[in-house]
């Protein structure tokens, strides 16, 4: 038994010893949880079979690939599927395996596994700001960033998280001193190489 399924089982015996409803709360939890994550990754692999054909050409034969890493990025790839219960971020995951069976994993696993493990983590609305930053020709004013419905220091947390990443570089901008304005929404920023990269493999279509 893996980690995963022995955590489950000390959930599911954890709720059982709730007195009086914890049967009920197991059944409720642990019954729709397995019926929708197996969904997922059912449409997952029938929207892929029908989008991919016409890419097919493209994807290398297996030869081309380790066999042993893709093994382990297609295990992860899957749990990360089946967890996800947007269907944007699941895109996201058929567009990362799409460009993973056309450029093959060789020498370059664990750029594939952080990349993997970037989407994974990534907020809907970080991923919209690397796509609308990685339109600019020049670096962008973090206060000119703007989502409806978005606070705009959600903003501001979400650049910074892809700035650790490392899929924007920034700059000062101007500076406020003793002044009302805050710094953090002066900075300017532009999206990587590195970040184009995963952009391309992640994001686009």
């Amino acid at each position: 038994m893996d980690k995963k399924a022995i955590r489950d089982l000390a959930i599911e015996a954890g709720l059982q010893a709730v007195p009086y409803v914890g049967g009920a709360i197991a059944t409720a939890y642990f019954g729709p949880k397995l019926e929708i994550r197996l969904k997922r990754i059912e449409s997952f692999y029938e929207e892929i079979s029908s989008e991919f054909e016409a890419v097919k050409d493209s994807f290398k034969s297996i030869e081309n690939h380790d066999e042993g890493t893709l093994a382990a990025i297609l295990e992860s790839l899957h749990e990360n599927v089946e967890l996800e219960p947007t269907t944007e971020k699941r895109k996201f995951f058929k567009n990362y395996l799409k460009s993973t069976l056309i450029d093959p994993i060789k020498n370059n696993y664990d750029e594939r596994n952080y990349f993997l493990l970037c989407l994974k983590e990534m907020s809907l609305l970080e991923c919209e700001l690397l796509a609308l930053l990685q339109t600019q020709t020049e670096q962008v004013q973090v206060d000119a960033l703007q989502k409806p419905g978005s606070e705009q220091y959600a903003i501001v947390g979400a650049v910074k998280r892809l700035k650790s990443r490392g899929f924007l570089a920034s700059s000062p901008g101007r500076l406020s001193i003793g002044g009302s304005e805050d710094n953090a929404l002066l900075e300017l920023v532009t999206v990587s190489s590195y970040g184009r990269k995963f952009h391309s493999f992640c994001l686009g279509d």
